[in-house]
C-alpha cells in the first residue's frame, strides 16, 4: 500500500477547488479538478485551452468559472 503526501501547494490546490465548488454551486466537479490539476504554468495556453474545451465539452457557465477561480488563485491564469 503506497500513499500520496500532499504538499502545501497541492493542500492549498484541493482547499480552493472545494471553494470554488460550494461558491459555483452548477460547476462540475470532476470537470474543476481535472482541468485544474492538470493546466501547464503557461497562462496563455490555460486560457485558449480553457475556451476551446469549454466549446468541446459543453460546460456550463459555473463550472468555466470554477476553473477561472482557482487557477487565478494559483497564478495560472
Amino acid at each position: 500500500m503506497t500513499s500520496t503526501i500532499q504538499t502545501p501547494e497541492d493542500k492549498k490546490i484541493d482547499l480552493l477547488i472545494e471553494a470554488a465548488i460550494i461558491k459555483f454551486k452548477k460547476a462540475k466537479r470532476i470537470a474543476v479538478e481535472n482541468y485544474c490539476w492538470t493546466a501547464s504554468d503557461n497562462k496563455i495556453a490555460n486560457h485558449s485551452n480553457l475556451q476551446m474545451d469549454a466549446n468541446l465539452y459543453k460546460w456550463n457557465s459555473d463550472t468555466v468559472k470554477a476553473i477561472k477561480y482557482v487557477l487565478k488563485e494559483i497564478g495560472k491564469l
